[in-house]
């Protein structure tokens, strides 16, 4: 009498592994958006701790921190400064290559006050973020890629001139758009406490 073998055929075990694959595929890009989404949120909990520091700041001197000054002020009313989840990366914009970094940049308002108006940024990784939160028919902003918030956030701008990302270097208070030690009109780009010297 002869035994019959039992097991699967080639075919079989391609249908099953291809079946594997598919799901595996789907499942690493549901998990990707959802990381994605987590880092954007992070990022609008930390803009909105920047912000009501800065509104702060504003009640105590009347005016917004310069550049010259932002970190200094801003400390007084945040023990630990925020840096984005993925600072000095790409965060996968849209329309290009737009760094992950939180930006700041004062100016002066519409009646000339020095200081006056300001605006702070963060790209999102999202792509559904970038669309619903921070296309300018949202945040009234000039940028499509970073959501912009502050005080008539569309006459200030954290984009640098010409349509550049930020440079972002390893200081935590890089500028750009302007001379230094000019306390408007340049932005800052925020990553955690600087040490000390670094900002001078």
């Amino acid at each position: 009498m002869k035994a019959i073998v039992k097991g699967f055929t080639l075919i079989e075990l391609l249908v099953v592994i291809t079946i594997i694959g598919i799901l595996a595929t789907g499942a690493t890009s549901v998990y990707t958006s959802q990381i994605q989404k987590a880092r954007d949120t992070t990022r609008l909990n930390d803009l909105s701790a920047l912000q009501a520091s800065i509104e702060q700041v504003y009640q105590d001197t009347s005016e917004y921190p310069g550049s010259d000054s932002f970190f200094t002020e801003v400390w007084a009313y945040l023990e630990r400064l925020p840096s984005d989840p993925k600072h000095g990366q790409n965060c996968n914009a849209g329309a290009g290559t737009v760094s992950c970094a939180y930006a700041y940049v004062t100016g002066p308002d519409n009646n000339t006050i020095t200081q006056g108006e300001y605006e702070l940024s963060s790209a999102f990784e999202n792509s559904g973020n970038r669309s619903n939160r921070a296309a300018n028919t949202v945040d009234n902003g000039n940028d499509d890629e970073r959501i912009e918030k502050g005080l008539d956030v569309g006459n200030n701008n954290t984009t640098v001139a010409g349509g550049g990302a930020i440079t972002v270097a390893n200081g935590a208070c890089t500028v750009a758009g302007a001379t230094s030690g000019s306390a408007e009109g340049v932005i800052i780009v925020i990553n955690g406490n600087p040490s000390s010297g670094e900002c001078s």
